[in-house]
């Protein structure tokens, strides 16, 4: 059974042979305070310690979300960035939708929402008419409570392909502004805590999927992840044996004193439990190959495939 956040602290106590804190969070005395700090702090540098396989599989997390497209009729005119006649406005968010339609420059974003019925992009149409537009959804938030990613898992499970990035700033101008706007692939790039897909989704509910790890090493008693200690009975998601010893350590090291053989056996610790955590391997794409390489964007081109002779 996990044992609480002031448990884990009254243990490190007596081991360090200070007195036992009966309160942590709250607590006024400057040495409850220390130690909410050092313990503030051990939590977040334990978390990011990567083994073999990147990060502590109990912050291995999934995220998963659908993409957002819909159409609708509206009136364009040659040189002039507004569209008219729109049926709904308030479902679109400006810098976030792009548009896509017969007349509509290549890699068009919603620049501003004018009223229920208008909007402005940031380029002019090339005709003139009333048109169907598709407006999708090109911005996406990330987790809440994101470290860092794990390369090399982003999928499109629509199309069933690896989407393409996260791509270079130079990659996305081009993208954007180059003579080919786009090959058959998705790509994204991250910008201000969003995810960029690039070309504009033009399908609703479209399903994307990543891995990451989670910056939440820690819980309340209801369960409910964190990244800071908040409670005196919240519950530490990692290995709490070096959780102790690190808290040792550093308490040595603020009060000035020899903390060299508690840093050496944290640090073993902390090697013991990262050999052991996780513990997945490479997939083969073949039964018995270790370490081959899936089919992917190194491997087969965007375009320009041979002819293939009759």
């Amino acid at each position: 059974m996990a044992r609480t956040f002031l448990q884990l602290m009254q243990q490190a106590a007596n081991e360090l042979g200070i007195p036992e804190p009966s309160q942590i969070i709250g607590a006024q005395d400057e040495q409850s305070k220390q130690l909410l700090a050092l313990a503030q702090r051990e939590g977040k540098d334990f978390s990011q310690l990567a083994n073999k396989n990147g990060g502590w599989q109990d912050l291995h997390q999934e995220y998963i979300f659908t993409t957002v497209a819909e159409t609708q009729t509206g009136t364009i005119t040659s040189g002039s960035a507004v569209i008219t006649g729109l049926s709904d406005t308030s479902v679109l968010t400006a810098q976030t939708y792009g548009a896509s339609a017969n007349g509509v420059a290549n890699n068009s974003i919603i620049l501003s929402i004018d009223s229920a019925t208008q909007v402005t992009l940031n380029q002019v149409a090339t005709a003139s008419g009333s048109v169907s537009i598709i407006f999708g959804k090109i911005a996406y938030p990330l987790p809440s409570d994101l470290e860092y990613f794990v390369q090399r898992t982003w999928w499109d499970n629509t199309y069933k392909w690896e989407l393409l990035g996260p791509i270079t700033a130079q990659e996305k101008q081009i993208l954007k502004y180059g003579i080919i706007a786009s090959g058959p692939r998705s790509k994204f790039y991250i910008r201000k805590d969003l995810m960029y897909l690039n070309p504009m989704p033009a399908v609703d509910g479209q399903l994307i999927a990543y891995d990451y790890f989670s910056n939440y090493w820690c819980q309340s008693a209801a369960g409910t992840a964190q990244q800071l200690w908040t409670a005196d009975d919240d519950t530490y998601k990692l290995d709490e044996d070096c959780f102790i010893s690190g808290i040792k350590w550093r308490f040595l090291r603020a009060k000035g004193l020899d903390y060299s053989q508690e840093k050496v056996d944290y640090d073993m610790d902390c090697q013991r439990v990262m050999s052991r955590d996780g513990g997945n391997r490479d997939l083969p794409i073949a039964g018995g190959t270790y370490g081959a390489r899936f089919l992917d964007y190194d491997n087969i081109p965007d375009g320009n495939f041979p002819s293939v002779p009759s």
